[in-house]
């Protein structure tokens, strides 16, 4: 009787022992599946990271030369009294502009493109030159033209150390209705520059150029 009481105190022992090591077992085999599942989000995590940071990278390489555009409400205002009438471009620097500019502190940015240089850019042929370039080749938006809409962009852009013009941007407010594309449109299809110059070394520098669109009834 003693001995059938063993074997089944026995029996009893190795069935909870195996029970533990099962569970136990179970257990492992989940932390190590909860472990790789984990691995395997962070993985795609850092791959996904990865995959958008070259996406900038390569959008910011394509689009370096292309106008901005944006849908973002300007501050011109439509014009019933000179809607549909004769569009007109007007590029011309004020007197003080060479004032205003050499007073702007020399500093460089972390692309190595310097706020003004000692010499500042200039476009082939002067500022005539210029003027007749911008004329030539902007087009007024038709649909500022239909609701007699004018305004003056800033657009301002670099110039590199062989002249060539990129990343037009708008500062200040936005004109809206189409003007500010335009602008700077036209800048980036600008002819090769004569660089800006500091201690007689072409520099990457940045200018900017007033453009006004006028409408005459």
């Amino acid at each position: 009787m003693k001995k059938i009481k063993m074997s089944a105190l026995s029996i009893w022992m190795m069935g909870a022992l195996t029970s533990v090591v099962f569970m136990t077992s179970c257990k492992s085999k989940d932390y190590k599946d909860a472990d790789a599942t984990t691995d395997s989000l962070q993985a795609q995590m850092r791959a996904d990271s990865i995959t958008r940071q070259e996406a900038v990278k390569v959008d910011s390489l394509s689009n370096a030369n292309t106008p901005v555009v944006s849908n973002l409400p300007g501050t011109a205002k439509p014009n019933p009294a000179k809607r549909r009438g004769k569009g007109s471009i007007i590029y011309q620097v004020d007197k003080d502009y060479e004032t205003r500019y050499n007073r702007i502190p020399i500093q460089v940015n972390n692309e190595g493109i310097y706020s003004r240089a000692e010499v500042r850019p200039s476009f082939p042929g002067g500022e005539k030159a210029l003027a007749k370039f911008i004329q030539d080749n902007i087009v007024y938006p038709e649909n500022a033209i239909e609701e007699g809409v004018e305004g003056r962009v800033e657009v301002m852009f670099a110039v590199d150390e062989n002249g060539r013009v990129y990343t037009p941007v708008v500062t200040g407010d936005r004109a809206g209705y189409g003007l500010d594309e335009e602008a700077t449109r036209v800048v980036s299809k600008m002819p090769t520059w004569n660089p800006g110059q500091i201690k007689g070394r072409n520099v990457k520098s940045y200018y900017t150029l007033p453009i006004t669109f006028q409408i005459n009834p």
